[in-house]
């Protein structure tokens, strides 16, 4: 558990009083894909417009408008790259402390299962196939934004009432599965390698340090991150690079050298050649552009 920990995304969602925050995410036709991570918060997304594909624990799940999405600790995601044509989400991530203390019934019963992985729901709740059932939680997340937006006297009590409520709906009305243990090994090990590797982009990271992260040999290591990740871990590393120079040169503070060397380019030419390919314009084109889907 302490390794798990250790590895983590850590952007802080809300306060250590209140730990939910609210996010809307446009990713553009272009988007060279959000890379996968994992937190111990709960999730549950909102997709208001356009369609897309989340990856989520090793598999492809097409998303489109209507459709909600609730995703539990642990649970590795995120987006592919050219996976979407345009999407809009809204998302509220909470950590599940919010909703009891360990000693509460509702915790142990309920919560608990869910934060440590017994129990899973389905990802994505269709608002195709199940248009009654994700109306319900799309309305039940309406109410939670008005009052997460509100300054009312009270409006945290109902914050958490929501959220409540929500859970309650997907225990009642959709089945959940048990995962397997050999499946569970393989998604821990991927959250150290991706945990890993999000602490150190800044520096050189080798496949023999990742490898040794599993216990693996290298030759085994690379042949397992591609089959589960879909891509080499040279390419995941990038990836992530990639996201933070985007967020970093949208802000407009940075120069375009700052951002590549503070982000694990230590050349240049290579930086913005590899930064080209996946957004389709130069670094610094992009930078005036301002235009970044953004991360949770």
């Amino acid at each position: 558990m302490k390794e798990k920990k250790m590895y983590r995304e850590e952007n802080r969602h809300g306060s250590p009083l209140f730990p939910i925050e609210y996010y809307n995410c446009v990713y553009p036709a272009r988007l060279p894909g959000l890379p996968v991570h994992w937190h111990e918060e709960f999730e549950i997304t909102c997709v208001r417009r356009g369609q897309g594909t989340y990856l989520i624990d090793l598999e492809p799940c097409p998303v489109k408008e209507g459709d909600v999405l609730f995703l539990t600790s642990g649970i590795l995601h995120g987006i592919p790259a050219g996976s979407t044509d345009f999407l809009e989400t809204d998302s509220f991530v909470f950590h599940p402390s919010l909703l009891g203390g360990p000693l509460d019934l509702c915790s142990v019963k309920y919560l608990a299962p869910l934060e440590q992985g017994e129990v899973r729901f389905p990802a994505v709740i269709s608002g195709e196939r199940e248009p009654r059932l994700a109306a319900e939680l799309a309305g039940m997340f309406a109410r939670l934004k008005k009052e997460f937006d509100s300054e009312e006297e009270g409006h945290e009590l109902a914050v958490k009432g929501e959220l409540l409520k929500a859970l309650a709906v997907l225990y009642r009305e959709v089945p959940f599965e048990r995962k397997e243990k050999q499946n569970q090994e393989v998604l821990e090990k991927l959250k150290t390698v991706t945990g890993y590797i999000k602490e150190n982009y800044q520096r050189p990271v080798s496949v023999a340090e990742l490898a040794d992260l599993c216990h693996f040999s290298e030759y085994y290591f690379m042949r397992f991150f591609k089959q589960y990740m879909n891509m080499t871990c040279v390419e995941y590393i990038n990836q992530c690079r990639m996201e933070e120079a985007a967020a970093r040169l949208a802000s407009g503070r940075e120069s375009v050298t700052e951002v590549a060397l503070d982000t694990g380019f230590g050349n240049l030419s290579y930086f913005n050649r590899v930064f080209k390919k996946r957004f389709g314009m130069t670094p610094g084109a992009y930078r005036k552009d301002g235009r970044y889907a953004g991360k949770k």
